[in-house]
């Protein structure tokens, strides 16, 4: 059976057959096969349409304490316009251990959705990632999901910054490591005098434990063995500091050792061809994922020197050769210590068709195609050339083939703006040869953000202006975000990703693109010819041109989301289904609700369900038709969400800090002095604090016999739709979830208690988040000793809410409660109002003053926004954007001044 979906049709930029070459014998000019590629390519878009998101978040990096606010845009991804298609969004935050820590479900309208991270002050700090995705989306895979890194610090529950500088050594099967320590705080002062201990972690081992204290300027050094082994990859720094009579735990990732580089070669229309002169991309990287600079040479199979080459930025080039027949080639490069690397270059065909692209002209693309090694009987008798833009035809011809040269004149005001794939094909649809290259946006908004002012007052009411204009002038409708920031404290990448370099560029290609803001900073030579090497070396892939002509069915795994619902199956105690079964839904508390639906066949039954946000609450019930209530209801988790996959950068060491980022920290730390006076803050002043039982809880032994815990997590704050123990990673420092199996400190499996029975870890695995009332996790050790050998390993203990779980205790009632996928509540920004009396005047030190996740420009392409100014006399960096109901994209930044 095809899977296929019905869509809203747009129609493609079709420009009229071009005759390459005008003098072509008669019998070749024949655009049937052209025609009929065209019409598969189009057949394939509306048949298997495809999305794009992206995320605008208020900051490039966060604090505990604060929100991570963003706004989505969810748009069709060959046009840019709005998505009529899903309605449904995911957006996760991952943690360093690529584990999901939190995950928001967004309601989307007409292509746009809002939500929020809100980020407790006991987050561990790190590089954390933000992943964005709908159901549709992932049948293309995690590749073109939208990804943000961003950083998280943590300067309330501590006020330790450790830096580290691993220097290997190799030796046996294994390196000797040195590390270089600084411990600071975020004051920039040396923790001098300190002492600390630390250990190796690498799996569920933990060795070369050692104790060590810093000198005067808050420096040590340590050394340990670091063996060749599995877990490698995942070798962790743990640090234990003795500050103030509490022990503090540090993590830190310990980086690859090895200098090996993985260099790719990648010939410019996909082949290397015997006799003709072809341009070879490569792309070099480092052991973290990133770009590597490097230098070497090409020599053939005698030794002989064929070619220098060298990488122009984040580890990309290119050379020029001519292969010839019966030779092999490869790459040599000498590291540091003169270690000489071979990597062999791809074999060239006998035969085939090679075609170099020309993208500096001014006015037309030019591409030259050669074809060598043909045979009369074998060689291809029409060249049919088609250019798409994500999948969207814009331009096709066609050619005769008498000449072994063709050259080919695009016009770039016919050209969209984003990668564009050229493609040949032979007379039979067989693909030749592929190349891309990029069209800079012409046809772009015109977004402006200004102030009537050019400065204000501390805590004056500051208003702005955004203004929105076509390509000529006209004004325009459009729906945009907005985020004011303090630039002394935000510091701005210039180099960053945003609207334009996402859908623009990074959505269409695999892999990891390392600061996209880079190509689109200047249209100089410099910048050009770097983002011609990442085309050349990170090609389309959003679908196979085979795969395409051959019309194959494209497997979809996962459906499209119209709406949330709640599914599921009736089951008889014998675990046949229930035909018929009258199943009703209902709705408690805040969400009043009464519906009522027949089991199919197979004793499945769904409700549509409108208003399912995480504040709802719903039973489901079932009854037999001839009344039976011994039944089990069974319901869906929701559609399944694929697992997170790592993502470059891996194991870098920790940067310095810049200017704006140490008061940003200073800040944040004064900011929960305010909160704590403001009762605002879970945090007590020089007090660590461990989970503890209220008094109560003395003679209620559900939740164990423990009297304290070292970290107690609320089931309210675990993410949706994720099993407890995985959603436990990052959560506790020393805790790791190694394949599905918890382990601190290097211990084996802990003891699990469930109401303070003991249970098996499957039986906690098995419980949703919406039944906990909290987990206690008590490390080996003291606290753990009250549960003698059987918690030598640790425990986790974890208390459903009473009279809460309707599953369970109803279990053969045919009674369940929802714990499914709900909705995100969406929150409002909340900023003060000082033409207001406030009732209690406190310091105004915001780091992000405004934002706005919802903007329309009326009529006249206009919109104002308001907000007041802070106390801190400083600029204020505002950035603006969305796009258009008709897919055309803006972006702005402005600055405002506060004296």
């Amino acid at each position: 059976m095809k899977s296929r979906i019905r869509v809203l049709v747009f129609s493609c930029l079709l420009l009229g057959l071009f005759w390459v070459s005008a003098f072509a014998p008669k019998q070749w000019q024949d655009a049937s096969m052209l025609e009929k590629i065209l019409a598969k390519l189009a057949a394939f878009g509306k048949n298997y349409p495809q999305e794009k998101v992206y995320l605008h978040l208020d900051k490039p990096y966060y604090a505990a304490g604060e929100d991570i606010w963003f706004s989505a845009y969810l748009v069709d991804a060959a046009y840019h316009v709005p998505s009529p298609l899903s309605k449904v969004l995911y957006v996760e935050l991952i943690n360093p251990q690529d584990s999901v820590y939190r995950r928001a479900v967004v309601d989307i309208q007409n292509g746009f959705g809002q939500g929020d991270f809100a980020l407790e002050d006991t987050i561990p700090a790190g590089l954390y990632r933000v992943r964005a995705f709908t159901s549709w989306m992932q049948n293309k895979g995690e590749s073109y999901f939208f990804h943000q890194n961003v950083q998280i610090w943590n300067p309330r529950v501590d006020g330790i910054l450790p830096a580290a500088e691993f220097t290997f050594k190799r030796k046996g099967n294994g390196d000797s490591v040195l590390v270089n320590l600084g411990l600071s705080n975020y004051k920039k002062e040396a923790l001098g005098l300190l002492p600390f201990t630390s250990a190796i972690q690498m799996g569920k081992k933990t060795a070369g434990k050692q104790k060590g204290t810093t000198n005067l300027g808050g420096a040590a050094q340590l050394r340990f063995y670091l063996p060749d082994n599995e877990n490698r990859q995942q070798a962790q720094l743990l640090l234990n500091v003795q500050q103030e009579g509490r022990q503090i735990q540090k993590v830190l990732k310990i980086p690859t050792a090895t200098e090996k580089i993985d260099l790719q070669f990648f010939p410019e229309s996909g082949e290397l061809v015997n006799g003709i002169w072809s341009r070879i991309g490569f792309k070099a990287v480092g052991a973290n994922g990133l770009g590597k600079d490097v230098q070497g040479e090409i020599l053939d199979e005698t030794g002989a020197k064929v070619a220098d080459f060298k990488s122009q930025k984040f580890g990309m080039g290119r050379f020029g050769m001519m292969p010839q027949a019966g030779k092999r080639y490869e790459a040599r490069l000498q590291d540091s210590k003169g270690t000489v690397t071979v990597y062999p270059l791809p074999l060239a065909k006998e035969k085939g068709v090679v075609m170099m692209v020309d993208n500096t002209k001014p006015d037309k693309i030019v591409a030259r195609v050669v074809l060598n090694g043909f045979s009369p009987t074998d060689r291809p008798k029409l060249i049919n050339v088609v250019g798409h833009s994500r999948g969207r035809a814009c331009y096709s011809g066609y050619s005769g083939t008498g000449k072994d040269m063709l050259l080919l004149d695009i016009p770039r005001k016919t050209l969209p703006a984003g990668v564009i794939e050229l493609a040949l094909f032979s007379e039979t649809g067989e693909p030749l040869a592929e190349r891309l290259f990029f069209m800079h946006e012409s046809q772009g908004l015109q977004l402006a953000l200004t102030s009537p002012k050019e400065a204000y007052k501390p805590r004056e009411k500051i208003t702005m202006q955004l203004q929105a204009k076509d390509v000529t002038g006209k004004p325009v409708q459009g729906r945009f975000s907005v985020a004011v920031t303090d630039a002394k404290k935000v510091e701005a990448d210039p180099q960053a990703g945003n609207l334009f370099t996402h859908l623009l560029l990074t959505s269409d290609l695999q892999g990891f693109v390392e600061q996209p803001g880079y190509y689109f900073r200047s249209q100089d030579t410099e910048t050009q010819i770097a983002l011609d090497n990442l085309l050349l070396t990170q090609g389309w892939r959003r679908f196979v041109w085979k795969d395409v002509l051959q019309e194959k069915d494209v497997m979809l795994a996962y459906p499209l989301e119209r709406g949330l619902a709640i599914s599921g199956t009736v089951q008889r105690l014998s675990g046949k289904p229930e035909p018929g079964a009258v199943v009703t839904l209902l709705g408690l508390k805040e969400s009043p609700l009464f519906v009522m639906a027949t089991a199919d066949a197979q004793g499945k039954f769904i409700f549509g369900v409108k208003d399912l946000t995480d504040s709802a609450k719903y039973v489901v019930q079932a009854r037999g038709p001839k009344g039976r209530s011994s039944l089990n209801v069974l319901l869906d988790k929701g559609v399944p969400l694929v697992p997170v996959v790592g993502r470059p950068p891996y194991g870098l060491p920790l940067s310095l800090l810049s200017d704006q980022m140490w008061a940003y920290l200073r800040g944040n730390q004064e900011q929960l002095r305010l909160d704590q006076l403001a009762g605002k803050s879970i945090l007590l002043n020089t007090v660590e604090v461990h989970g503890r039982k209220e008094e109560n809880d003395e003679v209620d032994l559900r939740r164990g016999i423990h009297s304290t815990a070292d970290r107690t997590i609320k089931g309210a704050d675990l993410p949706p739709g994720l099993d407890i123990i995985s959603s436990l990673q990052g959560r506790v420092a020393g805790l790791q979830v190694i394949n599905g199996e918890i382990s601190m400190r290097g211990s084996q499996s802990p003891l699990y208690l469930l109401d303070g029975m003991p249970v098996d870890a499957e039986q906690i695995r098995m419980l949703n988040s919406e039944e906990v009332e909290t987990i206690d996790v008590l490390k080996p050790g003291p606290m753990a000793a009250i549960y003698g050998l059987q918690g030598g390993d640790g425990v986790i203990a974890v208390t459903l809410k009473q009279g809460q779980s309707v599953v369970g205790s109803s279990r053969n009632e045919g009674l369940a409660a929802y714990n499914g996928f709900r909705y995100q509540k969406v929150r409002e920004f909340y900023a003060p109002r000082y033409d207001q009396p406030q009732e209690v005047d406190m310091p105004d030190i915001r780091s992000t003053l405004y934002w706005n996740p919802s903007v329309t420009t009326n009529a006249q392409g206009q919109a104002e926004i308001a907000f007041y100014a802070a106390d801190p006399k400083t600029t204020y960096r505002a950035v603006a954007e969305g796009l258009t109901a008709q897919g055309q994209l803006g972006h702005a930044v402005a600055e405002v001044q506060v004296r």
